[in-house]
């Protein structure tokens, strides 16, 4: 791993203040699983009043049904980018990886296609084995997820054999949409495409995906309005 790192000094110096409006494509394409979709729309704001799963919202995290495309690896659990429950673009992954952010350009040039708003990247902390049929060999290589600046994130480090088994097999016919395998300063390296459209969420939470009630709660916790708002609305009703 320290070839990576030391590889890669231009990779982590270069980190990017601020991000440019307008959409990606190609390699800023979402994708959950087999098919991909457009993850663009604007910016948009961590909070909707139509809800978590509104496609205005980037704010990811867990409804009472899902919305958007489902996971589809490890058994319909994880997204392709390894995360289990979506989030917005830019903040840590679930296990705690922190960004970095890359503007569209050059410092993204290794990456097939394009990242039209730039993007924030997320180096996983530990490489990802596999056998693969072409060279008859089992290969490790360092992997890098990346998410569209703008919408919801799929990006997290995922060890689960079954995981690893959907997302690369025997290393042959990649999902393009989801994976790919790029020359990163001379490292032969695993990208993987963690956009997930606006309004993706994982089933399992206590919100309803399209509840006005269910943003606006999201909105004023941001603010820390909502126990103050909850307190009103029981006295007027007590009234």
């Amino acid at each position: 791993m320290s070839g990576w790192v030391d590889g890669l000094d231009f990779f982590f110096s270069r980190r990017g203040g601020g991000s440019s409006s307008g959409s990606s494509s190609s390699g800023g394409s979402s994708s959950s699983g087999g098919s991909s979709s457009s993850g663009s729309g604007g910016r948009s704001g961590s909070g909707s009043t139509g809800g978590r799963g509104s496609s205005s919202s980037s704010t990811g995290g867990r409804t009472t049904t899902g919305s958007g495309p489902p996971p589809a690896y490890g058994g319909g659990r994880y997204y392709g980018g390894g995360a289990s429950t979506p989030y917005q673009a830019g903040k840590p992954s679930p296990s705690g990886i922190n960004p970095l952010f890359f503007g569209a350009g050059a410092a993204l040039a290794f990456w097939p296609g394009l990242w039209l708003s730039g993007a924030y990247l997320y180096h996983y902390n530990h490489p990802y084995s596999y056998y693969n049929a072409s060279s008859k060999a089992n290969e490790t290589k360092p992997v890098t997820c990346g998410c569209d600046p703008y919408v919801v994130c799929g990006c997290d480090e995922n060890g689960d054999p079954q995981y690893l088994a959907d997302l690369i097999g025997n290393g042959t016919n990649l999902n393009n949409t989801v994976i790919s395998v790029a020359n990163v300063n001379g490292t032969q390296t695993i990208l993987l495409n963690g956009t997930l459209p606006n309004g993706t969420t994982a089933a399992g939470g206590d919100e309803d995906a399209f509840s006005a009630a269910g943003g606006l709660r999201v909105l004023l916790n941001n603010a820390g309005w909502w126990p103050v708002v909850a307190i009103v609305s029981t006295m007027v009703f007590a009234l």
